[in-house]
């Protein structure tokens, strides 16, 4: 199965395609404005350097929010677009549940996405909401994504063991802020790690796919997947 995948939520955008399970690239650009145009731009190049036409195309996967809201629009509509012309099915998570994936359930080692890190210490910053709060939370190893725990950055204090890592894509364009407010106890991950890329998503199409767990374009998912228990960290 040949799988597009993007994720257009944070001012990275990312695009991945998979054939069969395999991821065959990723394709990044940053993009605050126009994100329309640039999202359809960065899926003709990944689909032109992969030597696909968009009839070959066989699959979509998409993170569906938070972020911004205009940005979510823009990513749900493609989508939509491009299933209801090509009769495609969607998958599609909220941004909660990909980076829950990304760094709760690593994989396997020796994989091209393996990652070691301790779960238990990290805290998860979600795209800012307004101005310069934030939806923070932190997941626990037995929970699912759609259950997280709320965390208030400056009373969030990890007792022992590794270093906190804060991770997320609130974290483009404010890593001075969190430099100055957290001190060295703090891990911050690097911009490239923020966002998941698009050939992860790929891959985790394919399967979601291959699992029947598909979105409609009837059944619109922009409830952003904040939990209703979660508060702004300030």
């Amino acid at each position: 199965m040949r799988v597009l995948a993007f994720d257009s939520t944070s001012p990275i955008l990312t695009v991945g395609i998979a054939e069969g399970g395999k991821p065959l690239g990723r394709w990044d650009m940053t993009s605050d404005r126009h994100r329309g145009n640039a999202l359809d731009g960065l899926i003709d190049r990944a689909l032109g350097d992969a030597g696909w036409h968009r009839s070959q195309v066989e699959g979509l996967a998409l993170v569906t929010g938070p972020g911004s809201l205009t940005a979510m629009r823009i990513g749900w509509a493609t989508a939509c677009g491009w299933a209801l012309a090509g009769d495609l099915p969607i998958t599609g998570w909220a941004t909660a549940e990909v980076q829950w994936r990304r760094w709760m359930r690593p994989a396997p080692a020796g994989s091209v996405f393996a990652r070691e890190t301790n779960p238990e210490r990290i805290v998860y910053c979600m795209v800012h909401h307004r101005g310069d709060e934030f939806y923070c939370y932190q997941f626990q190893p037995e929970h699912p994504p759609d259950r997280p725990s709320t965390v208030v950055i400056g009373q969030w204090h990890p007792a022992g063991g590794s270093p906190a890592v804060l991770a997320g894509p609130g974290l483009l364009g404010f890593r001075s802020r969190w430099e100055s407010s957290l001190g060295s106890e703090t891990v911050i991950v690097p911009d490239a790690e923020t966002v998941i890329g698009g050939d992860q998503l790929a891959v985790w199409g394919t399967q979601a796919l291959a699992a029947g767990r598909h979105l409609t374009p009837d059944s619109s998912p922009l409830d952003y997947g904040v939990p209703p228990s979660f508060r702004k960290a300030s």
